[in-house]
C-alpha cells in the first residue's frame, strides 16, 4: 500500500511544474506593451527632433540631455528585453516513452521477483511515483530559476522604459516651450510681429 502522501506530493509537484512552464508564457505576451510603448515614443521624438530650440538657450541644453537621456534608456531597455527573450533550454521531465520503459522496467523486476500465484505488490507504482516526483521536483525548480531571471529582466527593461517616457516629455515639454509666444513682447502677447 503506497503512503497517500507519496499520492499528495505528487500532484503538488505536478501542478508545480505545469505552472511554471505557463508562466514562461507572460514574458512573450508583455512584449506588444514594450513594443508600442517604444513606438510611440520614436514618433514623438521624430516629431520633435526637427524643431528642437537652438543650443544656446536653456530649453536647447534641456532638449539635448532629454534626447541623449531618451536614447540611452530605450537602448537600455531593449537590451534587457533582449536579454529577457533569449532562448533558454528548459527542463521537463521524461518523455513518455521513457516513463513507459522505466514502468514495464519495474513491472518485469516485481514479476520476476514474487513466487508464482502472489499479486505484484504496489512497490512498482511508489518506485514510479517517486521518480516522477523527482523529475518534477528538479525541473521546477530550474524552471523557476529561469523564470525568476526573465521576470528580473522584464521588470528593469519596463522602469527603463517608464524613464524614457518621461525623459520623452521633458523633452517634448523643452522644445515646446521654445516655441510659446511670449506674453511680455511686444504685439499683444501674439509673438513677434511680422515685418513686411
Amino acid at each position: 500500500m503506497e503512503h497517500p502522501a507519496l499520492t499528495h506530493i505528487e500532484k503538488t509537484l505536478a501542478e508545480a511544474y505545469r505552472k511554471e512552464i505557463d508562466q514562461e508564457e507572460n514574458v512573450w505576451r508583455s512584449l506588444p506593451f514594450f513594443a508600442a510603448t517604444l513606438a510611440l515614443q520614436l514618433a514623438a521624438i521624430f516629431q520633435v527632433i526637427t524643431r528642437l530650440p537652438p543650443m544656446g538657450t536653456v530649453a536647447g541644453w534641456a532638449s539635448a540631455v532629454a534626447m541623449g537621456l531618451t536614447g540611452l534608456l530605450m537602448a537600455v531597455a531593449l537590451v534587457l528585453l533582449a536579454a529577457c527573450i533569449t532562448p533558454r533550454k528548459m527542463q521537463h521531465v521524461a518523455d513518455e516513452t521513457a516513463l513507459l520503459r522505466f514502468a514495464e522496467a519495474l513491472i518485469q523486476a516485481e514479476q520476476d521477483e514474487s513466487p508464482p500465484g502472489r499479486q505484484i505488490s504496489s512497490d512498482g507504482a511508489s518506485s514510479l511515483k517517486r521518480k516522477l516526483c523527482e523529475q518534477y521536483a528538479v525541473a521546477t525548480e530550474y524552471n523557476r530559476s529561469i523564470r525568476r531571471r526573465r521576470d528580473k529582466l522584464r521588470a528593469y527593461a519596463g522602469l527603463c522604459v517608464l524613464a524614457s517616457v518621461m525623459t520623452t516629455l521633458l523633452l517634448v515639454t523643452a522644445a515646446s516651450v521654445h516655441y510659446f509666444p511670449r506674453w511680455s513682447n511686444a504685439g499683444g502677447g501674439h509673438g513677434p510681429a511680422c515685418e513686411g
